[in-house]
């Protein structure tokens, strides 16, 4: 039983030792007769270390509205476009709360449909890296962002969102931050295309 006091007596018949055996056990390591027929250990059984608490499951996600494919990297994203062009409806995609996509290139949208992309509570990052924006949206194609948090984006026009002859832009507790574009529009920039909604967006260190 743990905290009780023990000696181990280990013999050897030939009387030279047990040339490289050994006994663990009871909290020891390598116990051995290293010469000779007999040796003795004493030693205190250790206690056990407490058993790490049980894992709790993740929590789970919302409920997705109808329609929504969950996203948790840029191609996601690409895909659900792919399947709403092919199928002749809107795009939509919700990205779990605190997931962080990394871009190495834009998402395109185009032609008439809606690409909604929205998260919930804390909200999903969407990461440029520095190299790229997250979203190039043209030829009528509208877009609806929700709970997000664009860093890091960078491009020439519109470090994170470039909207060129698109559709309507809505936005809702987005934030850009550290956004760089080198001609115009740091966090984003929207050239010739429809209304504007910005409810709770954010910019900071955009340039």
């Amino acid at each position: 039983s743990p905290g009780v006091e023990c000696e181990l007596v280990m013999k050897d018949s030939y009387g030279d030792g047990w040339d490289g055996a050994s006994w663990s056990g009871l909290g020891q390591e390598g116990l051995t007769v290293a010469s000779g027929s007999e040796e003795k250990k004493s030693f205190v059984v250790p206690f056990a270390p407490p058993s790490p608490p049980p894992q709790l499951p993740p929590p789970p996600l919302p409920p997705l509205v109808p329609g929504e494919a969950l996203a948790r990297t840029p191609q996601d994203i690409r895909d659900e476009i792919t399947k709403a062009v092919d199928q002749g409806r809107n795009a939509a995609v919700f990205i779990p709360p605190g997931a962080r996509l990394a871009f190495s290139s834009n998402v395109a949208c185009s032609g008439d449909m809606l690409l909604s992309v929205r998260s919930s509570g804390e909200g999903a990052t969407l990461d440029g890296k520095k190299i790229s924006r997250m979203f190039y949206i043209s030829s009528g194609c509208s877009l609806y962002l929700e709970a997000l948090h664009f860093v890091d984006g960078r491009g020439a026009y519109g470090g994170a969102v470039f909207a060129y002859g698109a559709g309507d832009i809505a936005m809702k507790d987005v934030s850009f931050t550290g956004c760089e574009a080198s001609q115009y529009g740091g966090g984003m920039y929207v050239y010739n295309s429809g209304d504007v909604s910005l409810d709770g967006a954010s910019f900071s260190e955009c340039t």
